[in-house]
């Protein structure tokens, strides 16, 4: 074939000349991979792995690809035998120690829930993600703002909503 059309082709995309230096490479790699190793060493388990990707065609990267996921699926046990088999019993006590989860919806700014419930606690309960984090109970009863401003004396609202 004519350099030009060789480098036509080559320019497009598809090279007949790629098989054989592929060939070629794969023969020196492997001749290579044997000096390296012991003489005596049965069958390669690494595959076509040592050779680079941009050497292999589609079909071998796919076929490489599956082998590998053959072989891992070969070192992994199935889920089924690493799971602990959980009685009724011990999935009781797991789901006792697990925290319960519970919807909250806005019901009102903080002045106005402890109003509505007077019990601290229940304050609590009935905020939001956002408010429990804009506010701090304290241990003697009192509610402060994230800046430290008391909301709550522990008896009445310190600055009441009008």
């Amino acid at each position: 074939m004519k350099q030009a059309a060789r480098s036509v082709l080559r320019k497009l995309g598809t090279d007949f000349n790629i098989d054989e230096e592929r060939e070629r490479r794969l023969e020196q790699d492997t001749a290579q991979a044997r000096q390296r190793t012991q003489p005596d060493a049965g069958r390669d388990d690494q595959g076509m792995s040592e050779i680079p990707n941009e050497l292999l065609t589609e079909s071998e990267r796919r076929h490489e690809q599956y082998r590998r996921k053959q072989a891992m699926a070969g070192r992994v046990t199935p889920a089924a035998e690493r799971l602990p088999i959980m009685t009724a019993e011990e999935r009781q006590t797991r789901d006792k120690d697990r925290p319960k989860w519970r919807a909250t919806s806005f019901e009102g700014p903080i002045e106005k829930l402890i109003e509505k419930y007077g019990d601290l606690e229940e304050v609590e309960k009935h905020l939001t993600l956002g408010q429990s984090m804009k506010y701090e109970f304290t241990a003697d009863g009192k509610v402060l703002d994230k800046d430290g401003n008391a909301i709550y004396d522990g008896e009445k609202l310190v600055n009441p909503p009008k």
